[in-house]
């Protein structure tokens, strides 16, 4: 089994926009997957569907979004992944560089996805106060 493509399949579900069916993009992931939006100043999210439902809630902040992928390497269960993430909030498109990293089950599931960012320049970005990314977090 090639980690490295089951991890880019699944980035490519989000490339263009937000999947039309987030609950079939999200397929990949094990029952019991765990997930870290930002690592390490948002709480993780674990199961599924506690994941789709924080993505759902994401969607409501998040009018639109898009991702690009620069680099690519695994070790094992483990695959890295470089990216620019493009999310469009209150009418403007901020680049968010990030390194996402999945773990990957031998079943061919993620079981882990954690996502390292800079919350801070993310937010300055979109025009948030602190209010409003901490009401965006408390949501999650």
């Amino acid at each position: 089994m090639n980690k490295e493509k089951l991890a880019r399949d699944f980035i490519r579900q989000f490339e263009k926009s937000w999947p039309a069916d987030l609950r079939q993009a999200l397929s990949i992931l094990a029952d019991d997957a765990y997930y870290q939006m930002v690592v390490p100043t948002i709480k993780s999210v674990h199961g599924k569907e506690a994941i789709i439902d924080a993505l759902e809630v994401m969607k409501t902040k998040v009018a639109d979004q898009r991702h690009e992928i620069i680099n690519v390497a695994s070790s094992g269960d483990v695959v890295f992944t470089e990216r620019i993430d493009y999310s469009l909030r209150h009418q403007k498109w901020v680049p968010i560089p990030l390194v996402a990293v999945f773990e990957i089950n031998d079943e061919g599931k993620i079981c882990t996805w954690r996502e390292y960012l800079d919350l801070y320049s993310n937010m300055k970005n979109h025009g948030l106060s602190f209010e409003e990314m901490k009401e965006t977090i408390d949501a999650l």
